[in-house]
């Protein structure tokens, strides 16, 4: 559909980074009213909502995606300029936020256009802020309109293969302690890098939790801090931030597992709350059973427009499928575009895959919502 390609593309050059979504919500709302949404507005989040009444009463669907887009970093190594919606001729089209968000945001704006009546049970589009920040979005949709959602299906990239989970996320600070000194000293013991060095060698070989569906939670070292800039001198405290996968491990465990790989290094670890938002941040994973009444409704979805159910899989990254999940919202994804590419200066979505997506969504979206039990 050349009206969805177009709108896509005109995502991709309105530049929505975190905190300065506000053009881009506007824009989504106008192509809801275009579209015919029988309402389309912008909450005190300022998120991005289209309703579709339906004809029953009780809660409806929700179509999730989200409005931010990361950095688009070093420009000159873009094949296409980021925030160009570059079409090539093989029907690829290129950006920042092509696959993670824009496409499939514009495939579940474009859901309307393929329900062929009015759908049994009302359909709630959603574009959220900040979901790269978090999820403050997400957080105030649920919190605000939740127990009007009866189903929700997270539009992240999953190349139209339907999700079940993703594992959760945290960051986590762990400071190393020494004592500064002349470089030409060559005091190990003063040397926090030393300490360091001990913590990355337990960290590799420690046995990590694990979880029956989504496996075994990933401890991975991220940025680096000193207390120096000058290459002569030692640090007297470097700071490491941890990226944590989760799978459903407490604060506490966490703590715990920390405690024994730091034991005897002079250190301090630091990890968030759960739901903690902020500098550092911790906010738990979600799984939905393979044999749920939705993933089910999903593959029947995705079989009557592509012709097979496909496969389920996880998401290897965290969505804000955790929001509703957690509010006890049964929730799975499906969205075009490889989430591989998501973050990358290679950023392209196939603009084929848009139209199969919103046609699925439209599939889901006639049926009935299914039972949560």
């Amino acid at each position: 559909m050349k009206e969805l390609i177009a709108f896509a593309r005109e995502l991709i050059r309105i530049p929505s980074p975190s905190g300065a979504e506000g053009a881009l919500a506007r824009r989504v709302v106008a192509e809801f009213e275009r579209l015919g949404y029988d309402e389309a507005w912008i909450d005190e989040a300022g998120n991005a909502l289209g309703r579709i009444r339906g004809e029953e009463p009780g809660p409806g669907w929700l179509f999730l995606t989200h409005l931010d887009h990361v950095d688009p970093g070093d420009e000159t190594a873009w094949p296409h300029p980021p925030f160009s919606g570059h079409l090539d001729e093989a029907g690829r089209i290129w950006g920042r936020g092509a696959v993670d968000i824009k496409g499939p945001l514009a495939a579940t704006v474009y859901l309307k256009a393929f329900l062929p009546k009015r759908p049994r049970r009302d359909v709630f589009v959603a574009s959220v802020v900040e979901e790269e920040l978090g999820g403050r979005g997400a957080e105030h949709l649920v919190k605000t309109m939740g127990e009007r959602f009866g189903a929700t299906i997270v539009a992240e990239p999953s190349n139209l293969e339907t999700m079940h989970g993703h594992r959760g996320v945290a960051r986590v600070r762990v400071r190393f302690f020494g004592q500064a000194h002349h470089a030409a000293l060559a005091a190990p013991e003063e040397n926090p890098h030393w300490a360091l060095a001990r913590f990355y060698e337990r960290l590799r070989v420690a046995r990590k939790p694990t979880h029956p569906l989504l496996g075994v939670s990933q401890i991975t070292p991220t940025v680096l801090f000193a207390d120096t800039r000058s290459q002569n001198r030692t640090p007297g405290r470097i700071e490491l931030i941890l990226d944590w996968r989760t799978v459903g491990e407490s604060p506490e465990a966490m703590r715990a597992l920390l405690a024994e790989l730091l034991r005897g290094l002079p250190a301090k670890a630091v990890v968030p709350e759960l739901w903690e938002h902020g500098e550092l941040e911790n906010t738990p994973g979600f799984v939905t059973p393979p044999e749920h009444p939705l993933i089910k409704a999903l593959l029947t979805a995705r079989k009557r427009v592509l012709g097979k159910p496909g496969r389920t899989s996880l998401w290897f990254f965290a969505t804000d499928g955790r929001y509703t999940a957690a509010a006890g919202i049964p929730t799975a994804g499906l969205g075009p575009g490889d989430p591989k590419l998501a973050h990358t200066e290679g950023e392209w979505v196939r603009a084929g895959d848009l139209e199969k997506g919103a046609r699925v969504y439209a599939a889901l979206a006639e049926g009935p919502v299914p039972p949560t039990d």
